[in-house]
């Protein structure tokens, strides 16, 4: 679960942390994947993304806030300090993040404009 709180940028999806994630947890299944983003009491959304045989779902898992996860780095020491935390959040959003879900992201107020920008 750290690992997945410490991938730079505010959201994260399966596809982005077996490109960007700890070497050591690239093989990490999806199933291990969902099972840490849902203990992680933050955000899993589904984003609606299109294709060329219509729409598909993509989950993508929403950081909060720094101010808004320090409850819940403080609860659950062991994942990572409120400092390392804030330092990978502040951090640009995964190239693995396609056009199409960064837009519907930064509409939808998840993310700002800036941590978009490659």
């Amino acid at each position: 679960m750290a690992a997945i709180l410490l991938t730079p940028g505010p959201v994260c999806s399966y596809h982005s942390f077996t490109q960007s994630g700890p070497p050591s947890l690239r093989s990490i299944t999806r199933k291990e994947y969902d099972f840490a983003t849902n203990t992680l009491e933050m955000n899993n959304l589904g984003i609606q993304v299109g294709v060329q045989s219509g729409y598909v779902t993509r989950l993508v898992f929403v950081k909060q806030a720094p101010s808004l996860a320090e409850p819940i780095l403080q609860r659950s020491s062991n994942l990572c300090t409120p400092q390392e935390y804030t330092g990978r959040f502040q951090c640009k959003v995964p190239l693995k993040i396609n056009a199409n879900i960064r837009k519907q992201l930064v509409e939808m107020n998840y993310v700002t404009e800036e941590q978009m920008k490659y």
